[in-house]
Formats: C-alpha cells, sequence, structure tokens
C-alpha cells in the first residue's frame, strides 16, 4: 500500500458492518451488564462525535488507561472511526510510567478511570483534559457517560483513512529497558483481524472470554477485534479469578480463550476442583511464555475435546507461528510451530545470514501485521526494522521438520566463560525437576566468569534442602558451563500483566551478588 491510498474498510467499520448485519445479538457482556451491537456502536457514534467537538481529528493521540470492560472497546473504537491514533495504557502504571508515556504520544485526550484516576490525577501535565471513565473519581474530570450523553445522535465526521495511516501506539512491556511505542497501521490491523478470523475459524458463533489486560496487544487485537467484526460475543472481567471464570465459561457457552501459561496452572486446578470439563469450548490458546510439558498436559486433561494451541508473537512483528493441536503433544513448550498465514520467518546470524536447521540465531520476520516503527524513535526503528525485516531480539532454532523452537533473547543469552548458555533451556530443565513452581536465568557480573548463570526460583514445597536439590539435578542434566553459580529464592517472581518476568528487574536487584568474590 503507497500513502494516499485510502482503506476500503477500517477497524471501526469492520465491527459497524457486523452491526448492520446482527444489530440485536449482544457484543459485549461484562460483570454487570452486556451491550448489543446497536447499543455498542450507537455510544462509539456518540463518543467519537464528542472527542471530535473537542479537537480530537486524524493523527491525534488518544490515551487511555482503562480496564477490561465497554469503556475500553468504545474509547478503542471511537478513536479508530476518527482516523485518530489510539493509544492504550496500563491502568495500574506508576506516575512516573504514565508521565514517559504522555510526554512520549502527546496525546490529544487523555482517558481514566477508577484505578488509574488516584495516578493520573497527580499528573499537573497530563496532556488535554482528562476524562474520567468512571463517575464520581475525579473531581473536575467529565464523566465518560456525560461525553455519550452529549454526543447521541450526532456523528463524527467522516475521514477518509490511509492505509498507511497510525491506528494505534502500542507501549511495550518494559521487560528489558524503557518502553517504546510501536506503531501499527490501519493496514496492519486490518490484515490481523482477517487472518486471525480465517485460521482460528472466528465466527458469528463464536463466544471469546477475554479476560487478558486489554491494553496489550494480545489483550485486544489477538481475538477481541477478530470477534466482534464477526459478530460474535465478547466475554470480558476486569481481573482474572479462576474459579469464577469456570461458572462463568460454563453460564456464557465460551467457545475461544486466550491464556497466558501462568493463568492456565491456576485455571487448570480450578478445573479440576469443580471436577468437570469445558463442554463448549473449541479453542484454548497459550502465548507469551513457554508453554512447559506439566501445564500442557494439565490443560489437555481438563478439557480434551477442545483444540490447544501454542503460539508465538511480539508486538512488533503480530502473530509469528503456532503449534497446533495435532502437534501440540509430540513438540516441546519451547517449540512455537511453524510461520503462521502471511508471514515470513528466518532465523540469521549475526551478519545476516540464514543459518541451517538446528543452529541457534536470532529470529526475523515479515508479515503485514509488522509495525511501521517506534513512535518518535527512528534510531531504535533502524536497528529494529530493516528491509522490511522485524529483528525480534528473540533466539531461536528450526528443527528438521521446519518448526521454529525458542532458547531465549539475545539478553537471555549468558556468556559465561566464553560459552553460551541460553536461558530458556536451562529454565525448562530445572522446572523439570519439579521442586520449583516458577523460575528465572539471568547472568549476573561474576570477576571470575565475566557473567555467572543464577536461577532466581520460587520453590514448590519445603524449601530447607532445595538449593543442594537443584545442584544435584543441575549436575546431572546440564554441562557445567549452564549450571546455576547461585539459586535465589522468591516468593515469588517480579511479572509485567502478560505473565513475563521482569528480568532486567532481577539483574538490577543481583547486580552485586558476586561483588565480594567469586562463589
Amino acid at each position: 500500500m503507497q500513502p494516499g491510498i485510502h482503506t476500503a474498510i477500517d477497524v471501526a467499520t469492520f465491527v459497524r458492518r457486523a452491526a448492520d448485519a446482527w444489530p440485536t445479538r449482544v457484543a459485549l457482556a461484562w460483570e454487570d451488564g452486556s451491550r448489543t451491537y446497536a447499543a455498542l456502536m450507537g455510544r462509539v457514534d456518540a463518543l467519537a462525535a464528542a472527542f471530535a467537538a473537542r479537537g480530537v481529528g486524524a493523527g491525534d493521540r488518544v490515551a487511555f488507561a482503562l480496564v477490561n470492560g465497554p469503556a475500553f472497546v468504545e474509547t478503542y473504537l471511537a478513536t479508530q472511526s476518527l482516523g485518530a491514533i489510539a493509544v492504550p495504557m496500563n491502568p495500574r502504571q506508576t506516575a512516573r510510567e504514565f508521565s514517559w508515556v504522555l510526554g512520549n504520544a502527546e496525546p490529544k485526550l487523555t482517558v481514566g478511570d477508577a484505578v488509574s484516576a488516584p495516578v493520573l490525577r497527580t499528573l499537573l501535565d497530563a496532556p488535554g483534559p482528562v476524562i474520567d471513565g468512571a463517575e464520581g473519581t475525579w473531581p473536575g474530570a467529565e464523566p465518560l457517560a456525560g461525553l455519550i450523553a452529549a454526543g447521541e445522535g450526532r456523528r463524527a465526521p467522516d475521514v477518509a483513512i490511509a492505509a498507511t495511516a497510525p491506528a494505534v501506539i502500542l507501549y511495550t512491556s518494559g521487560t528489558t529497558g524503557q518502553p517504546k511505542g510501536v506503531v501499527r497501521s490501519q493496514h496492519a490491523l486490518c490484515m490481523i483481524i482477517a487472518l486471525r478470523q480465517a485460521v482460528m475459524n472466528i465466527g458469528p458463533d463464536t463466544v471469546l472470554l477475554a479476560t487478558t489486560p486489554m491494553f496489550h496487544a494480545a489483550g485486544h487485537e489477538f481475538m477481541l477485534l477478530q470477534t466482534l467484526a464477526a459478530g460474535g460475543r465478547v466475554v470480558t472481567r476486569k481481573s482474572f479469578d479462576a474459579d469464577s471464570l469456570v461458572d462463568l465459561a460454563t453460564r456464557e457457552g465460551v467457545t475461544h480463550a486466550f491464556f497466558v501459561p501462568t493463568m492456565a496452572v491456576h485455571l487448570t486446578e480450578a478445573l479440576k476442583r469443580r471436577g468437570g470439563g469445558w463442554p463448549s469450548l473449541k479453542l484454548w490458546v497459550s502465548a507469551a511464555s513457554p508453554l512447559l510439558d506439566p501445564i500442557r498436559d494439565a490443560i489437555l486433561s481438563v478439557v480434551p475435546d477442545a483444540e490447544l494451541w501454542n503460539c508465538y508473537g511480539l508486538t512488533e512483528g503480530g502473530t509469528l507461528a503456532y503449534t497446533r493441536h495435532a502437534d501440540i503433544r509430540r513438540k516441546p513448550g519451547v517449540c512455537v510451530g511453524k510461520a503462521a498465514p502471511a508471514m515470513a520467518l528466518r532465523v540469521i546470524d549475526g551478519a545476516g545470514h540464514d543459518v541451517a536447521a538446528g543452529t541457534v540465531g536470532e529470529i526475523v520476520c515479515r508479515s503485514p501485521e509488522s509495525m511501521l516503527g517506534y513512535w518518535r524513535d527512528p534510531g531504535k526503528t533502524a536497528v529494529t526494522l530493516k528491509d522490511g525485516w522485524v529483528h525480534s531480539g528473540d533466539l531461536g532454532f528450526f528443527d528438521g521438520e521446519g518448526y521454529l523452537h525458542l532458547v531465549g533473547r539475545l539478553k537471555d543469552m549468558i556468556i559465561s566463560g566464553g560459552e553460551n548458555v541460553y536461558a530458556a533451556e536451562v529454565e525448562s530443565y530445572l522446572l523439570s525437576s519439579g521442586r520449583l513452581a516458577d523460575v528465572a536465568i539471568i547472568g549476573v557480573p561474576h570477576p571470575v566468569w565475566g557473567e555467572a548463570v543464577v536461577a532466581v526460583g520460587v520453590a514448590k514445597g519445603a524449601a530447607d534442602l532445595l538449593e543442594q536439590e537443584i545442584e544435584s539435578f543441575a549436575r546431572a542434566g546440564l554441562a557445567p558451563h549452564k549450571r546455576p553459580k547461585r539459586l535465589v529464592l522468591r516468593p515469588e517472581l517480579p511479572k509485567n500483566g502478560m505473565g513475563k518476568v521482569q528480568k532486567d528487574r532481577l539483574r538490577q536487584e543481583l547486580a552485586d551478588l558476586f561483588a565480594a568474590g567469586a562463589a
């Protein structure tokens, strides 16, 4: 697509067409209410008109820090209707984190709710009038409901939206440093909707359980937009509670669901406690971190009639690969399958050359889903996006059947005594001991080895002799340079909203672990 060529359809129009076809069907259901397609698009139109009356136009940014629910969906679609750029934010960020994102995006309008308002209201330099998504929680803020009421019966101006126009800025989780604003175009979003609908068999009868945070790409781009565009029903909850979700899934007849492995652990335990399966479920998708064999087996045992897929994606590139149900048992959790439709995948060495099967290198990808670049950061864009290929920073290899396996991130590759150590391999092995509930492998400065392999773990059961047990287990199955020099136990590992371990934080906290001398 070239600049100046306009889309025949944009993200909001996708949903509008579903509303025209099925106006009385329920589009959204949440804790204490539901909304039909006609009602949803009526509110989207009213909100778009109100945004436009406050000066929001094509190319302007609308930032919103909202928990899962109708306000998120309505704000997102209203922004898209105007050709403006949506900037979803984690509502549980700190003032420092909000300040950085708002300063970088410079939104025309900022929308908060009861969760984010206490922090957002302290930012005197928060750009634009801040509109509260929940009445009464922010003196002086205009309630979102008031805006919608003011816009009722009005239509926002018709806007010709270029296919290459930025549609959304998605700030990365910051697990490896300062968040970067990934810019996705309208064309990319439309392609994501069409491709996912086809691959995952999403249609009018789909009932999606949406419990992962919507502000993440996986929370709204992965199946939520696709379900609304198909005329299906999205069932959402503000927070994840395994036991209540079991009842909810049965009551609503949920057919599609996406969980990170951490969620899966709690959900499978809740399903076992209830002694029942999930008869309506057709597809359970796992992503965001490796699907370890014990978690995979637990899922298959509680939902034997559903398909289980393991997926790999990144904000910059979209969904790269799937391990589908037919291969889920015979491939390990670090195997993420074959390339997704319209996705080109390569594994390259430091010189940019493709490597042979079985050889570890950096994963690069190219597809219609890929980002335009990082918002206002041409330097970092040039590092990540080269000749149309997104350089993931992830390390992996293709096996002899052409399936992609992950071994960690470039920053996770530890060089200890001149030998390369891949964190994912060590983590997977140590978890197989059955004595750790969770573990993260990091490299820590060491006066002798350069970097020392350190395991930060959460004990499963008694921890009295755990360090000796893990040391013995590592000695039995890992080469000397891969064995952790130290096991540091924690009650839990620091994670972001998608369940990814914040390894930068662990590296900072343990930077001086060997400062007094080698151990």
